[in-house]
């Protein structure tokens, strides 16, 4: 059998299909990789309130990433590791926002199973949508951070891909120590210094004494970049935008077929 010990999986995209579903076939050969010695996690943008239902049906028994690497936290929901984004650079981000026409949004604690906006529209109602949380509408989601007084676990920001890239680079220039990446085409995510799915997969492994030799990682958009450069092998879907592929050490179109050719048939 494979050295292999560890099996992260972002989610959209990559472990869920087109109806944000864990395909049938994909849950059995993973629940029967488990009784081989070969364990299951996740690595996702999402909170954990939009990820219990995936931790019940794996029935989990490791920790998970969520938040894009800024928070870890036990199947439970139990918070083990939590890396926000500074209050001052948040606030700096957001004074960048406005001058923009994207649609600006934040999770304030790590906890929370809903998110801040500031726009009443299709961004905001795609997110509850898709990840199955509520949104609480403020008229400045900047004042709203001046009455918490707390640093934010992150925010994410839903506009033309156009804007949103040279909003990244202002933002790489004005506050370099900013996490800010792509998690989807049209959504940007501002994170916490050095905060990412890579980072934060270091500290799940030495937390259950695993080697990052012994981690095979997935995923399918930018943000997944350092998860699939810290774990052994890197594995890319092939939608992935062509600089993850280039990273990458593997590239694929099915989560399964992969499963079955390193594994063999589920028993």
């Amino acid at each position: 059998m494979s050295h292999t010990r560890l099996l992260v999986f972002d989610l959209d995209g990559t472990l869920l299909n087109s109806s944000h579903r864990i395909p049938a076939d994909v849950r059995t050969m993973l629940m029967a990789l488990r009784e081989r010695g070969v364990e299951t996690t996740l690595a996702t943008g999402r909170p954990f309130a939009a990820v219990e239902e995936f931790v019940r049906k794996l029935e989990l028994q490791l920790p998970l990433i969520v938040f894009n690497g800024a928070v870890v936290v036990a199947p439970d929901g139990r918070l083990l590791s939590a890396r926000p984004l500074p209050l001052t650079a948040a606030k700096a981000i957001l004074h960048l926002l406005d001058e923009t026409s994207a649609a600006s949004h934040l999770y304030l604690h790590s906890t929370d199973d809903y998110f801040y906006s500031d726009h009443q529209g299709p961004a905001a109602e795609y997110i509850m949508k898709k990840d199955g949380v509520d949104c609480r509408y403020t008229s400045s989601l900047l004042d709203m951070l001046n009455d918490a007084g707390n640093d934010p676990v992150k925010m994410f920001s839903i506009g033309t891909r156009s804007e949103l890239e040279k909003l990244q680079m202002t933002i790489r220039r004005t506050e370099p120590a900013v996490s800010c990446v792509f998690s989807e085409h049209d959504m940007l995510e501002f994170l916490g210094p050095n905060v990412n799915k890579g980072t934060a997969l270091s500290i799940l492994c030495e937390s259950i004494g695993v080697e990052r030799e012994s981690v095979i990682a997935f995923g399918d958009n930018m943000n997944d970049l350092e998860l699939l450069q810290v774990a052994g092998i890197g594995v890319a879907m092939d939608t992935a935008p062509a600089e993850l592929r280039a990273e990458a050490d593997l590239v694929i179109l099915d989560i399964a077929e992969f499963l079955r050719d390193r594994f063999g048939e589920a028993q």
